[in-house]
């Protein structure tokens, strides 16, 4: 009896890191194809259950991921939004906050569940979609002379992320 379970734990000590590094190896090789695999990568590591999941799975966190950096950038637009008084840029701000807390989440939101039925194409043009409003954002912070590193890096990030979503979904 000691011996048998001296050899399960044996085996268990074994197989379970082969297992783990093969299930990095999917993570790695699904983020390879972003344009930056480093934030595809970050992303996957933020969430413990992506060790375990297969290609749906990655795609399903990464856009979890696109979801969690639309609050951060929402949530940043807020706290500048209630900074500045009436004019052009507060108007900018407002307007981007509400696209990005109604239309991307919602559209993000649809993403996920035609993920989830396996309509991939739709899954693709609803990610493209919601990165529009971000860009959309960007683009008319700027034209009003207003300019914030710190958003400006985190919707490029938002960008990035799509993009490593698209391409990973682009795969099944």
């Amino acid at each position: 009896m000691k011996r048998m379970i001296k050899f399960l734990l044996l085996t268990l000590v074994v197989i379970s890191p082969i297992s783990i590094c093969a299930e990095k190896d999917l993570m790695i090789n699904e983020c390879h194809n972003a344009d930056v695999p480093a934030i595809c990568m970050q992303c996957l590591e933020s969430d413990p259950t992506s060790i375990h999941a297969n290609h749906l799975g990655i795609a399903a966190i990464v856009i979890n991921c696109l979801e969690s950096h639309l609050h951060i950038i929402t949530n940043n637009i807020t706290n500048l939004s209630s900074k500045k008084d009436k004019g052009e840029v507060k108007t900018a701000l407002e307007a981007c906050k509400k696209d990005l807390s109604t239309n991307a989440a919602t559209i993000l939101s649809e993403a996920k569940t035609s993920l989830k039925t396996g309509d991939y194409d739709k899954t693709n043009r609803s990610i493209k979609l919601a990165l529009g409003f971000p860009l959309g954002c960007r683009f008319n912070l700027k034209s009003v002379k207003f300019t914030s590193p710190q958003l400006f890096s985190q919707i490029n990030i938002y960008a990035q992320l799509s993009d490593a979503a698209m391409r990973i979904i682009d795969r099944f």
